[in-house]
């Protein structure tokens, strides 16, 4: 332990203080935290010594400063506390069985609301807060932990003082969650950050207790952490994707929630409810900064983005019942990428008998393909061309619509194409809407047909759609059919959202 460490420990449980300095508390709390090593076991030793001082005012401020660093240091932290030498000095001046008539008073000392209370009522406050403590550490760790096996000596003191007669306080809900696993979302690198940090704490301590099965099990850690076996390495991008599904539960849950709410009732007052805000409206955040930032895992893009979709329909229809406005529908479930078997789309052999037969390469430059005899066109730039409306269209364009045909649902973007046929041709009107919460800038749109087709493609109305927007957008497309054929076409959309570059590709199929 560093000597600053050191001197702020022993200042925070000066026995010239009567009350605790809880910023003096937290800073020592994060520079355990910061340097971590030896720090966390140091700290922990120092203040059990400091709990069993003469001074009633100072053992006092100890619990107060162990109860700060249990809950704000984590993992390392925790694995001090459950080692048999803590565990042992910290009971170490109560009695073999408890005082005749003594009892935790449950209903006047149950947590660490000051260093020092009023309470004539309880003969021994000391051993009142560390029964509290230790059947705190035993639900919320030993019992509710992830790493609950690495605990089970405080579930065995507990046992013991039991067993010796003490008997617990009940313990507050809100002191369990303090010490809950963090349930904000993490990214797959800081929940692989955060599994480093425990098998290093974990690793530490093995070789600090040295004995033979504490170094077997050290060796299997270190070819765990050195990457050397692989049949214990954690796949984080399935945690991520696992703690996505957590996400999508909560949105769920809420969502069945407001569509149970009746006209006329009001939801502030339901703590669930607002907990599940709070969580969606923190995950979501979280999940926009995580897509500005990714670059490279196209997967894991679209499952955020479809993510994000449903944050923002359940957070929206939360929004609206506060308003009063009942009656709003929203998608409960965003399509995620599970939803739909990934393939590969070609744009170069549009005659093949099967999309499964086709080149598992997707083209890029579209421009390639006229070599190959394919009639394929990409919109004109809007700045270059008067915009289009409805309205704006010729009316060769606007005969009455026969068909309507989703090309593309999906993470927001929904383009439909108004479809009429003539003796030789299609004449449709692609409509562009855009469901998400962000605009979607740049939007392009490349089509390809076989070569017994002919493809006209005329210019969007514009190239960027805005958020929460419906038929915002229109394209005029022409498709020359000479021999009748069914419509087949394969299409690729090239946007931009977050600052990040998307793209949607298939196939559509249509009798008409």
């Amino acid at each position: 332990m560093s000597m600053r460490l050191q001197q702020l420990v022993e200042c925070a449980c000066s026995p010239q203080r009567f009350e605790p300095d809880l910023s003096l508390n937290l800073e020592i709390c994060e520079l355990i935290n910061k340097n971590q090593g030896s720090s966390p076991r140091s700290v922990a030793m120092t203040i059990v010594r400091l709990i069993n001082s003469k001074k009633m005012n100072q053992a006092l401020l100890a619990l107060t400063l162990l109860d700060n660093c249990v809950k704000n240091c984590g993992y390392p932290f925790h694995l001090q506390i459950a080692t048999k030498e803590f565990l042992n000095y910290l009971v170490h001046k109560f009695p073999e069985r408890p005082p005749q008539g003594y009892a935790p008073v449950s209903t006047q000392w149950n947590h660490f609301d000051s260093a020092f209370a009023t309470q004539p009522s309880v003969s021994n406050p000391l051993m009142d807060r560390i029964l509290y403590m230790m059947k705190e550490w035993k639900v919320a760790l030993a019992d509710k932990s992830r790493h609950r096996t690495d605990f089970s000596l405080i579930k065995d003191m507990y046992r013991l003082l039991r067993y010796k007669g003490y008997r617990f306080p009940e313990v507050r809900e809100s002191s369990i969650a303090a010490l809950a696993p963090d349930e904000s979302l993490k990214s797959a690198e800081e929940l692989e950050e955060e599994e480093r940090m425990a098998q290093s704490a974990k690793l530490q301590e093995l070789i600090r207790r040295g004995r033979p099965q504490d170094l077997v099990d050290a060796n299997k850690l270190i070819k765990i952490i050195s990457g050397y076996d692989q049949r214990h390495q954690t796949n984080y991008k399935e945690r991520f994707s696992e703690e996505l599904q957590r996400i999508q539960d909560k949105a769920a849950s809420l969502c069945d929630m407001l569509d149970a709410v009746k006209e006329g009732q009001t939801i502030d007052n339901n703590e669930i409810m607002t907990d599940l805000k709070n969580a969606c409206s923190s995950a979501q955040s979280k999940i926009q900064r995580m897509i500005k930032d990714e670059e490279e895992d196209a997967e894991k893009l679209e499952e955020m983005l479809s993510m994000n979709e449903t944050l923002g329909n359940v957070l929206a229809k939360y929004a609206d019942i506060r308003k009063g406005l009942y009656n709003t529908q929203y998608d409960k479930y965003g399509q995620t990428p599970n939803d739909i078997e990934p393939q590969a789309i070609s744009l170069i052999d549009l005659d093949d008998a099967s999309p499964n037969q086709a080149s598992a390469a997707t083209v890029d430059k579209l421009g390639d393909m006229f070599e190959l005899g394919i009639s394929i066109a990409s919109p004109i730039d809007s700045s270059s061309s008067p915009s289009l409306s409805p309205s704006a269209q010729s009316s060769s364009a606007l005969p009455e619509i026969e068909n309507q045909v989703v090309l593309v649902d999906k993470n927001g973007l929904k383009i439909l194409l108004n479809i009429t046929q003539t003796n030789h041709a299609w004449q449709m009107t692609a409509v562009y809407s855009n469901k998400s919460t962000a605009p979607m800038e740049c939007m392009m749109l490349q089509l390809a047909v076989p070569k017994s087709m002919r493809l006209d493609m005329g210019p969007q109305s514009s190239q960027m759609i805005p958020s929460k927007s419906e038929d915002s957008v229109f394209q005029n497309i022409t498709i020359e059919n000479p021999n009748k054929e069914p419509l087949r076409l394969r299409y690729k959309v090239t946007y931009e959202q977050f600052g990040v570059d998307m793209e949607q590709s298939g196939e559509l199929e249509k009798n008409i």
